[in-house]
Order: C-alpha cells, then structure tokens, then sequence
C-alpha cells in the first residue's frame, strides 16, 4: 500500500516537472527530477519517455537504491543511475532536477564552466559551476564524470547535454536550476557585449569567500 510519504514524493516530483515546463527548463519528456522518500531508502523519479503536459502522479515511478522498481508501471528515467550515484555520494540532497534549458545547454555545448559574476550564485550553488566530462546518457561514464565535477556544489553542466541542480527540498532544486539558467544567460550576454576581448570580472574574493562559508552554513543547518 502506498504511504503518505511515497505519494507526496510522486506529487513533488510531478508539480516539479510542471513547473520546469512551465519556466522553459524542459520541452516535452526531456530532463528529468527525482525526490527522496522520506524515511525510506526509495527515490520517486520521472517515467521514460511521457510528456509532462500529460504525466499524472501515478505515472512517477518509485525505485530502490539498486535501480529496481518496486512500485509503478512504466520504465524509471534513462538518466536514474546518474540520480541514484548523486544520492549515494550527497547525503545532505534530497531532490534533483536535470534540464535541457537554452542558456546552461548552451554553457554546457561550450564546455564553459560558470564563474560566480553576481551576487547570491556562490550562497545557493556553492561556487563556480564546472563542466563534467562528456558520457552517453543513463551511463556509468555520464554518472561518474558528474559526481566528480558537481563535488559538495549544488549545480554541474553536463558537456553537449544539459544541466543538473540539487538541493535539500525540491523548491531548492527546482529554484537553483532557474537560478543558474538565469546567471548562463547573464553570463552569455555579458561576454558577447564584451566581444570576447577581456574576461568577465568576477564578485571580489573576499566576496566569494563570505558566501561560500554561507553555503556551508546553510548545509549544516539543514542536516539538522
């Protein structure tokens, strides 16, 4: 019998999914979310291959830790072994979203890593978002190679792919990933407006600093 908990999983990943489509971070089936089961050692993610114009909560699939599925019709995203080995190295993150959005696909294609040029970005993501190295999606490769670039940081591009945010709750990952669509844009706009000629400054150091002690701070406190 389905718990509460395991239907308000479904129920976030399945809101969640709507407002990436709504934002724009998402077309169609693309991208993908998950949500950890509270109390449990399941994962609520988006189904393979289902429109989320039409994608209902029963259609979001709970699986284990191994990738199984213990409860649900449909195939788990492609992409759950990269959901599952982010768990599984992140503790402190209980929900992912991953997004085809226009400006962090377009950092991602560049395999530009994205700098901390305004304020807010290095509280909220943790620092300079890196770009993990190229592997075929729902890979081993592709989850290696982006648990290695995201580190103890909130949001890594995926090289020719995408973008994927994490965080404590789902409204954190959901706002980290319109947060870091929003700083790719600024990023792209300021450096063509530049013309490629000098380099974008950054927040000064001691800036950086300040707010990366922050993001850790608020980790902690969300241990609790």
């Amino acid at each position: 019998m389905t718990s509460d908990n395991t239907k308000d999983a479904k129920n976030q990943v399945l809101n969640t999914c709507q407002d990436m489509e709504s934002a724009k971070l998402v077309i169609g089936s693309s991208g993908n979310a998950s949500f950890r089961v509270e109390g449990t050692d399941h994962v609520a993610i988006t189904p393979s291959s289902v429109d989320y114009s039409c994608m209902s909560a029963e259609d979001v699939l709970i699986i284990n830790m191994e990738g199984e599925v213990v409860e649900g019709d449909r195939n788990p995203s492609i992409e759950h072994p990269l959901h599952l080995a982010v768990y599984t190295a992140r503790p402190d993150v209980n929900a992912i979203v991953h997004t085809h959005c226009i400006y962090a696909s377009a950092m991602a294609v560049l395999r530009q890593p994205l700098p901390p040029i305004v304020d807010e970005f290095v509280i909220r993501l943790g620092g300079q978002v890196e770009v993990a190295e190229y592997g075929q999606p729902g890979s081993e490769e592709l989850a290696k190679n982006v648990i290695e670039a995201l580190g103890e940081r909130n949001a890594v591009f995926l090289a020719n792919h995408g973008a994927l945010c994490c965080g404590p709750t789902m409204d954190v990952a959901l706002y980290n990933a319109l947060l870091l669509e929003r700083v790719a844009h600024i990023y792209l706009l300021a450096s063509a407006a530049a013309g490629g000629k000098k380099q974008l400054t950054t927040i000064p150091p001691d800036a950086i600093e300040t707010q990366a002690q922050m993001f850790e701070l608020m980790k902690r406190m969300k241990k609790r």
